[in-house]
């Protein structure tokens, strides 16, 4: 086969193969096989199928349902209640209004375990037994005292006024009994606008027995924390004398409020120290009712 043939064969070979799949193959498989799947399956399923559906199953959907409650706007109702737009407080979309609302932060008392020991008072504390002198015991054993940090400060015996050769039975043995919390006022559910801006009024309040047992029975220190949990914005301390004469049967209340303390406020440190005397009989001062509460002022 000359040169020219075995060109012309190669053009045949690639013309006659290639045509044949362009009209044959592909045209059979466009026209036949594309065809019946436009036609025929899709076509089935545009008019059976997705008709069916939309007839059927979306129309059940479509169907008329029990009417859902409607949705509490938690803020509002924050608003409502608490008239924080009249008292100028900001309230941020961003915060959790349901979690606040919850929370109830105002007029509540933040301290956890307020009344360890279950006492009233109005009613007096309780007097020990005259004829057996009162025994040491656990905190654990007298209340319940968890969120309290609970330690105990030994004062070393004073020897001063002895005279040199005296031997004396029994000598006071005197320990401070201290208890405190740290309150995350954010975790109580009011907010850093309402702290900084506002600076509701903080109320602190605490009980303890007249004891007797000393001049200096009762203290109490409050700190108002920042962030830190370090940085001291306002306090108070307060430790009063006490007659050592009259009835023992009383209880003695102290209060302070924190007003205007300036923003940054984050924490509240309440510390109280109760003294107690180890003489023939472990003597307690007890104390009672402790809290600490905001409220929105009128």
């Amino acid at each position: 086969m000359s040169g020219g043939q075995q060109k012309n064969a190669k053009l045949i070979d690639k013309d006659g193969e290639e045509e044949r799949c362009k009209e044959g193959e592909e045209q059979t498989c466009q026209k036949g096989e594309e065809q019946t799947c436009e036609k025929g399956e899709e076509q089935r399923c545009k008019e059976g199928e997705e008709q069916t559906c939309q007839k059927g199953e979306e129309q059940r959907c479509k169907e008329p349902k029990p009417k859902a409650t409607p949705a509490i706007d938690w803020k509002a109702k924050c608003e409502r209640e608490w008239k924080l737009s009249d008292k100028g407080i900001s309230t941020p979309d961003s915060l959790d209004w349901q979690c606040i609302y919850g929370k109830k932060p105002f007029g509540r008392n933040l301290l956890k375990s307020p009344n360890p020991e279950g006492l009233s008072t109005s009613v007096p504390p309780p007097q020990p037994s005259e004829l057996e002198p009162p025994p040491m015991q656990p905190l654990e054993e007298i209340g319940d005292f968890s969120g309290w940090q609970v330690t105990t400060e030994h004062i070393p015996v004073d020897t001063s006024g002895i005279p040199p050769g005296v031997v004396v039975c029994y000598l006071p043995n005197y320990s401070w009994s201290i208890k405190e919390q740290c309150v995350d006022l954010k975790a109580e559910g009011l907010w850093e606008e309402l702290l900084d801006s506002y600076q509701p009024d903080i109320f602190i309040l605490d009980w303890y027995e007249d004891s007797k047992l000393d001049k200096h029975v009762f203290e109490l220190h409050i700190k108002l924390l920042a962030e830190d949990q370090k940085t001291v914005i306002k306090e108070f301390s307060h430790a009063p004398e006490n007659k050592m004469s009259g009835d023992t049967k009383n209880w003695i209340c102290v209060s302070h409020i924190f007003k205007n303390y300036g923003p940054g406020v984050r924490y509240i440190h309440f510390l109280h120290k109760s003294k107690d005397l180890f003489v023939v009989g472990f003597h307690r001062t007890r104390i009672t009712n402790s809290t600490v509460f905001v409220q929105l002022r009128d």
